[in-house]
């Protein structure tokens, strides 16, 4: 009987570890692959399910962000009632945590429209997180809000109704106007898909960096170490990426240059 007991003993201190031991391995497991840092919501996504109807249109620009020791934080712009001059309110956010991924992910698109929520032709809302230059989503190019119009010199410009003529300076196109053509592009080759840029070549339009950025950033964000900061753990995050990738592929520079044959 004694025997009996102390097999159960040991065998209960067996189940335990091993639990202790699986549970161990679990957490080893996701730490890797956050990178350390867990999972870490997306405060964007937070923002777009506790908007409600009657706050819509609303859309999400990013406005700033750092990184601080482990860190990476973002700010938001956010506009509820973006097409009421009356309801309208804008508002910026603290410093939100981001994920690595998410802040990589957005490292490009200062200044941009990253997220949306309008209501669809349905009566439900639409949610869209392609990245775009303020207005263009859903605004330029729909006639419940303006029209094309027509220069001398043959071209065409979006130009907002007088009672959305408030849409013109929020989306900075008094200085940077927004012409038929280039509208064009986007709509039919990005819009829903992936994020657009704008200009020509490597010299973009819009997005972190651009002429439209630093111009009408009120963050301090190119005039201060954040930038720097930014750019370097974003560098660090794409290097990484690579390496996980090129070393899963079997693909290395030293194997690459093994078999030219020397």
């Amino acid at each position: 009987m004694k025997t009996n007991s102390l097999t159960l003993f040991y065998l209960k201190i067996m189940k335990n570890y091993s639990v202790y031991l699986f549970a161990l391995v679990m957490a080893f497991a996701l730490t890797s692959c956050g990178g350390g840092e867990g999972y870490i919501k997306y405060p964007v996504d937070d923002m777009l399910a506790k908007t409600s109807n009657d706050k819509l249109p609303m859309s999400i620009v990013l406005y700033d962000m750092d990184v601080k020791g482990s860190r990476r934080l973002n700010k938001y712009k956010v506009t509820t009632n973006l097409d009421d001059s009356v309801k309208r309110k804008t508002i910026t956010t603290q410093w939100l945590r981001v994920s690595k991924a998410d802040f990589a992910r957005n490292y490009d698109n200062m200044g941009m429209e990253i997220a949306s929520k309008t209501m669809g032709a349905n009566g439900q809302p639409k949610i869209s997180k392609v990245p775009a230059p303020p207005g263009y989503a859903n605004y330029v190019g729909n006639q419940k809000y303006g029209q094309w119009k027509t220069r001398s010199d043959g071209t065409s410009f979006w130009a907002f109704y007088g009672q959305y003529m408030f849409m013109r300076t929020m989306f900075n196109m008094a200085t940077y106007p927004v012409y038929r053509n280039s509208y064009m592009g986007y709509r039919n080759n990005y819009y829903g898909r992936r994020a657009y840029y704008g200009g020509t070549g490597t010299r973009r339009r819009y997005g972190t960096g651009s002429r439209y950025s630093r111009s009408t950033s009120r963050s301090g964000y190119y005039s201060s170490g954040r930038s720097s900061r930014s750019s370097s753990s974003y560098r660090s995050y794409r290097s990484s990426r690579s390496s996980r990738s090129g070393s899963r592929s079997g693909y290395s520079s030293r194997s690459r240059s093994g078999s030219s044959g020397k």
